[in-house]
């Protein structure tokens, strides 16, 4: 579940760059969209780049880092908000969006997150 603004800073000093949704500038509508992605598919979304900094322009990408399995991840891609532009490109087309894997070290676009840098998390409700 994503927190609150100013509530952010209370995960302690592992988490120096979390901050809230609304801190980062996203939509209540964004947010909703990413928080019911990650309740459907039971996995950690998280939110980095220039959606998290709140430094995103119109056209700027969507930067994910997500910690299910290759199911879970491409299950909640095809409903998370993307842009019109940049990120990965499927076929001749930009797709709006960047995903990056926590679940396998081995794995293709695995990311650790930085604690330190801008990021939102979205845990799924139980």
């Amino acid at each position: 579940m994503f927190l609150p603004p100013g509530e952010a800073g209370k995960l302690g000093e592992l988490a120096k760059g979390a901050r809230s949704w609304q801190e980062a500038g996203s939509s209540a509508s964004e947010a909703l969209r990413i928080q019911n992605a990650a309740d459907r598919t039971g996995q950690t979304i998280i939110v980095v780049g220039s959606h998290a900094s709140g430094t995103a322009g119109a056209a700027s990408d969507w930067d994910y880092i997500l910690s299910g399995a290759s199911r879970a991840r491409h299950s909640a891609s095809s409903s998370l908000p993307r842009a019109t532009a940049g990120g990965a490109i499927r076929g001749t087309s930009e797709s709006g969006i960047d995903i990056f894997q926590s679940y396998n070290p081995s794995g293709p676009n695995f990311t650790k997150l930085d604690p330190n840098l801008p990021h939102v998390v979205f845990t799924p409700k139980k």
